[in-house]
């Protein structure tokens, strides 16, 4: 379904799914074709360029997708550690985590 939004000249929106309608001009108003002829020049010569911070962080993401998600050795060298009865629970350094998630999240 589209929606016809009016009181906007064709110059101003583009689209596939825009309907064309023109608003009526007065007679003798050369003021509105001249707007409506720089409205296109000017929508004609629209750029979007990215800073070098936006590239930098297409690059970073573009690395991070390539990363694994887990890392194996890590989860390996736990299980092994729970398995041999090694595996140390520091008490202490978790409930300082969490006091530091809870502190972000107010």
């Amino acid at each position: 379904m589209t929606d016809v939004i009016k009181n906007v000249n064709t110059n101003q929106v583009s689209g596939s799914n825009v309907k064309s309608t023109s608003l009526p001009a007065k007679d003798g108003d050369k003021a509105v074709a001249t707007n409506k002829a720089e409205s296109a020049a000017v929508a004609s010569n629209d750029q979007v360029e990215l800073t070098s911070a936006a590239k930098k962080l297409d690059e970073v993401v573009a690395g991070l997708a390539s990363e694994p998600v887990v890392d194996r050795q890590k989860v390996e060298a736990v299980k092994q550690a729970l398995a041999d009865g090694k595996y140390q629970i520091d008490s202490a350094n978790i409930a300082q985590k969490l006091i530091e998630i809870d502190d972000l999240l107010k």
